[in-house]
């Protein structure tokens, strides 16, 4: 209070005291008064400015005049002074009116001035000169409670102390929630230290106690209770009984802790580093499971019946849940669409607005939060907002774990105040604090305090716990709880009690302690009376109304894009990155003959395309991972806070993939369009982009995966490379299928481990689409393939089977087992071969060999097969020129003019490119033709072979074969491996949805926490 409202104070006073005269009785209440508030010459002068006050007032001063000095006098004070301050003023005037025990007309008037003047209703004043005249047990006033030895004479609110001679009147002004103290009689009562004259009033501060004797002492929160019993609010009954926990490597966390509690109580959770005060919140709260014990709200078991207890527990952790790219306001409008379905757009920003108001936030409510590194708000306002997410719906039981940390006196009081106020309204609260100041600590209404290994050493009121450990150890003054000069709490002598050393024979303090927790816990339990509260039956109350499964998604979504909007580091790199890459990728793979001075930049003739296709792929990889390998980790604390929401996880995971599919789609769009024009790729645009989406959207469930596993940031970009090389390696590009590992290789078709890359499906594609696909070889591939199969049957198939023949026909009667068994060996692939050429090719192709049927051909002579082979080998000769007569003709037809022909070797040279029909047509393999399970297996041309499936969905074939088999269809092969990744993003949805990944890992710590360890 400043010393001009001090002084506009002292000269209200003076005008209420001075009717004719100040009475001794008058200016004594004024002594008294100055005397509590002020040092004692502080006093004396101020005293003295108030005798010269009043005889300054003049006797003859009009009413008129009186009330505008009055007035004037008001409107300083209200300049200054909040509300309840004023009431405290009001209350002092009252005393002062009634100190000779009167009230003349005069007073009465002046008082309703003053009331007037500080917005204090005639209700409130008029219950103020009831109280401040009473002397004698109050009647029935619901406003008022009574504290005496007198059973039957009280009606009303009442609590019986049998040991107080006289009473004890406190009244409750409900519009401010305001309480004060009056006590008549001959006991020395104690207020917080203080010992109260009879008849003076005091104010009932927050966390007061009230003690005489050796009497039960009567605790703020007690009388709050009693006057809060009757009101129509929902009532809370909380029971945690006997509650252990023992973490996953056997390690007891707690150990039969008892909490019995009921709304309207703020309870603090105190303890050393490590004795367990975190553990037993996530247990109360219902994020861990006791390994003994239950915990109940309403008689509902919390970790049995989850459902039954929906958005009727809150959490805030020490940690900001706070999503650092919105404003404030966002923070609390996305929280509040999220709980309130029911409420339209004016109602959640009235609300929004309400909570920013009573957290005073409304001058930061358009700031962006910021993170802790990078501040935009203060550490208080971070707090209180973090705090502000739960108070928006008002839990009817609230978990707050070290509200405080961190955080200046001032701002440490202002979250306590809130919570305090959260509890007034008719909530629990829970909260773990560490080393609160004494005005904090005495906010409490309960306090409990853990030993180290999870010992419950203390349950009961705050201040009562210091007079608790001080007689258990014998102190001095063990009877004093408060200082009686200033009325302060020092906490931290609880610890310095529970902690305290044995000191040696040197007169040094030893690392052991003077009473180890077991034993505390042993004094506990024979000292402490556990409290009783009436189990509810009714279910507990709830403001939740969640939305529907598209409006939680639509939220999700809205409240991520404007999130990734409002950063703009993010939107430049997502953005640029793409083109970025894909300029210099191309730009390094631009390749022509610079030795000539006539050719300039070719795409037939660009070597590098292969390597660029690839890199496409394993670029499209590395953005989508990079894009989304942070989103699940980086919001696990908002996820974290929305689980006591009870919000539909697939909404959640449903807008994220959305919307990192979005940004993919954009990702790879960009890439494609500059990596395509600068390369001169044409045509082809969509079908790259299809395959690079595709492949990123791939990479954004895997880095979903991995962002829901894994609890570091750091953890998962050392695991990118990991998941990379081996999309790098096995994609068949970098090591061919066939030259693996036979471990895990396949000569004749792609091996397993190569099914599983998205790579090489994306890859395949890719080289597949832009031989077959392009403009130019469109109008060929049909003739391309039928002149590459016959060329392959006459050149290298038939000669391979009369190689076969003539070893056969030589080494027929040898008897050498490594022989006779190479021997046998080729008449089997022999046999299948005839056998398979002869369904293939036709019986009605041979109408002059009829007697060669299908079947037929183990009877068949050397020079009958031999026979058969120089047919089919002029069958597949007449089949070659056949169809290459035919290309020849739209060739020719192309070309039939100089003009023509120009156009036709440019439109090549712009489709076709050298290198990737030579990879596609395997052309470079040296084994042409092969032998693996007793089958001749095709090597080159690839890109002409069709499937030869074994069974109904063998899919199984060579790498760039041109459709794949399935459910008796063979399907193209950019749409089968298309639909192959999709089917694996599919897969990657699930295993995220079910957190199979984090299933797993969790899995293996436990085993790994199981194994000894050596010291």
């Amino acid at each position: 209070m400043s010393e001009p409202v001090l002084k506009a104070i002292i000269r209200l006073f003076a005008f209420v005291a001075k009717e004719d005269s100040v009475t001794a009785q008058e200016r004594d209440y004024i002594h008294a008064f100055l005397e509590d508030h002020l040092s004692r010459p502080s006093m004396e002068r101020h005293l003295q400015l108030f005798d010269e006050y009043a005889r300054e007032i003049s006797d003859k001063l009009s009413s008129s005049r009186e009330n505008e000095t009055i007035a004037k006098i008001c409107k300083a004070i209200n300049e200054e002074v909040t509300q309840k301050q004023k009431m405290i003023v009001l209350l002092e005037l009252m005393s002062i009116v009634l100190a000779d025990g009167t009230i003349s007309p005069r007073e009465e008037n002046l008082s309703k001035i003053i009331s007037e003047q500080f917005n204090i209703s005639l209700a409130d004043l008029e219950l103020m000169k009831e109280f401040v005249g009473i002397q004698a047990p109050t009647p029935g006033n619901d406003n008022f409670l009574s504290i005496s030895s007198d059973k039957n004479s009280v009606s009303g609110r009442h609590i019986f102390r049998p040991e107080l001679d006289g009473h004890l009147t406190i009244l409750r002004v409900p519009s401010v929630e305001l309480y004060f103290l009056k006590y008549l009689g001959n006991t020395d009562v104690l207020l917080n230290g203080v010992p109260q004259k009879p008849g003076k009033v005091s104010v009932l501060a927050t966390g007061s106690s009230i003690r005489w004797g050796s009497a039960e002492p009567v605790y703020y929160g007690g009388v709050l209770g009693i006057f809060k019993q009757n009101e129509k609010k929902p009532k809370t009954s909380f029971e945690a009984k006997n509650i252990s926990y023992q973490f996953k490597n056997g390690r007891l966390g707690l150990r039969e802790v008892t909490v019995a509690e009921e709304s309207g109580n703020l309870v603090a959770l105190m303890g050393a580093s490590g004795a367990g005060k975190s553990t037993l919140l996530h247990v109360l709260n219902g994020n861990e499971r006791p390994s003994q014990g239950q915990v109940l709200i309403n008689g509902i078991d919390i970790h049995r019946d989850p459902d039954k207890i929906e958005g009727v527990i809150g959490f805030v952790p020490q940690d900001d849940l706070l999503i650092e790219d919105l404003t404030v306001y966002q923070n609390l409008y996305f929280a509040s669409k999220l709980c309130f379905s029911h409420l339209n757009e004016e109602e959640i920003d009235f609300l929004v607005l309400k909570t920013l108001d009573d957290l005073g936030l409304n001058e930061a409510k358009d700031l962006k939060v910021g993170s802790p590194l990078q501040k935009t708000i203060s550490g208080g306002q971070r707090k209180r907002l973090n705090i502000g997410l739960e108070l928006l719906r008002e839990p009817a039981v609230l978990f707050v774990d070290e509200p405080t940390s961190g955080l200046s006196s001032r701002d440490s009081e202002n979250i306590i105040d809130l919570l305090k106020e959260l509890s007034l309204k008719g909530k629990l609260v829970f909260a773990v604090i560490h080393q609160p100041s004494s005005d904090i600590f005495k906010m409490f209404d309960r306090l409990l305090i853990l030993d180290t290994g999870g010992f419950q050493i203390y349950y009961g009121n705050p201040v009562e716990a210091v007079i608790y450990f001080k007689k258990n150890i014998n102190m001095l003054n063990s009877e004093e709880g408060e200082c009686h000069t200033c009325g302060n709490v020092n906490p931290e002598l609880i610890f310095n009690i529970i902690e305290t050393k044995v000191i040696n024979e040197f007169g040094n303090f030893t690392n052991e302690r003077k009473f180890s927790p077991e034993q505390w816990n042993k004094i506990f339990l024979a000292k402490v009376k556990f409290p009783w509260v009436a189990r509810q039956t009714e279910m507990p109350h709830s403001t939740l109304r969640i939305p529907p499964w598209l409006k939680q998604t639509r939220l999700f979504g809205l409240r991520d894009v404007l999130s990734k909007l409002s950063n703009t580091q993010y939107l430049v790199i997502n953005l640029l990155e793409a083109p970025a890459l894909a300029f210099i990728l191309a730009f390094i793979v631009r390749y022509y003959n610079s030795d000539d001075v006539n050719a300039g930049y070719i795409f037939s003739k660009n070597l590098n395309m292969p390597a660029y296709f690839f890199m496409s792929v394993i670029v499209a990889l590395f953005m989508g991972l990079t894009v989304s390998a942070e989103e699940i980790i980086r919001d696990r604390k908002i996820l974290k806070r929305e689980k006591f929401l009870h919000l539909d996880r697939s909404s959640y995971i449903f807008s994220k993939i959305s919307i990192l599919f979005a940004i993919s789609a954009i990702q790879t769009f960009l890439f494609v369009l500059v990596g395509n024009y600068f390369l001169e790729i044409r045509g082809m645009f969509l079908i790259h982009w299809a395959i690079l989406f595709t492949t990123s959207c791939f990479a954004n469930l895997l880095g979903l995966n991995i962002s829901s596993a894994f609890n570091s940031a750091v953890t998962i970009y050392i695991l990118i490379p990991i998941l990379l090389i081996p999309q790098l390696i096995l994609s068949g590009v970098v090591v061919k299928f066939d030259k693996l590992n036979p471990v895990i290789g396949n000569t004749a078709t792609v091996p397993m481990v190569g099914d599983l890359m998205a790579s090489r499906w994306a890859f395949e594609a890719a080289m597949v689409a832009q031989y077959k696909d392009n403009e130019f070889e469109r109008q060929f591939y049909l003739y391309d393939k039928i002149m590459a199969a016959a060329d392959y049957k006459k050149v290298y198939y038939l000669p391979e089977l009369e190689s076969r023949l003539d070893f056969v026909n030589l080494n027929y009667k040898n008897t050498n087992p490594a022989i006779k068994e190479v021997v046998n060996k080729n008449l089997n692939v022999l046999h299948a071969e005839i056998k398979e050429e002869l369904l293939n090719a036709g019986k009605d192709n041979f109408k002059y060999l009829d007697s060669l049927a299908p079947g037929k051909y183990d009877s068949m002579t050397h020079v009958e097969v031999l026979t058969l082979f120089e047919v089919l080998k002029k069958f597949y000769n007449n089949r070659y020129m056949k169809a290459d007569k035919q290309k020849d003709n739209i060739i020719n037809k192309s070309t039939n003019t100089v003009e023509k022909g120009k156009a036709f070797e440019k439109e090549r040279n712009s489709y076709q490119n050298e290198a990737i029909t030579l990879l596609v047509k395997n052309s470079d393999e040296f084994n042409r033709i092969i032998e693996k399970d007793g089958k001749l297996v095709q090597k080159i041309y690839p890109i002409y072979k069709d499937p030869d499936p074994e069974h109904i969905v063998d899919f199984d074939a060579q790498f760039y074969m041109p459709a794949k088999h399935f459910l008796n269809h063979n399907i193209d092969t950019l749409y089968f491996n298309l639909g192959v990744i999709w089917s694996m993003i599919l897969v990657l949805a699930l295993t995220l949805y079910f957190e199979v990944l984090l299933k797993i890992i969790d899995g293996l710590g436990n085993i790994y926490s199981k194994i000894p360890k050596r010291m």
